[in-house]
């Protein structure tokens, strides 16, 4: 089920593997990655989008363990 929550200025929907291109067109910037305090890899991986969405975040979803966003310290660059 996705789940949305819309504002006049945002709109917040459950993540799908789909939603992997556009992460990954739009996170890879420093202005953007400096703040995650070592949460995720520098420089961003060529899959990392992918990557996270399919082998961290919807796992997570669909075992009830994560919304959407918090994947914990180092986990977007574990080894694969």
């Amino acid at each position: 089920m996705i789940l949305t929550s819309a504002t006049e200025r945002l709109i917040l929907r459950t993540l799908e593997l789909a939603d992997a291109s556009a992460i990954q067109e739009h996170f890879p910037r420093w202005e953007i990655v400096r703040y995650l305090l070592n949460r995720a890899p520098w420089p961003y991986l060529h899959d990392g989008a992918l990557h996270y969405c399919r082998e961290i975040a919807l796992p997570k979803m669909e075992r009830g363990e994560q919304w959407a966003g918090d994947p914990g310290p180092g986990e977007i660059s574990k080894p694969r």
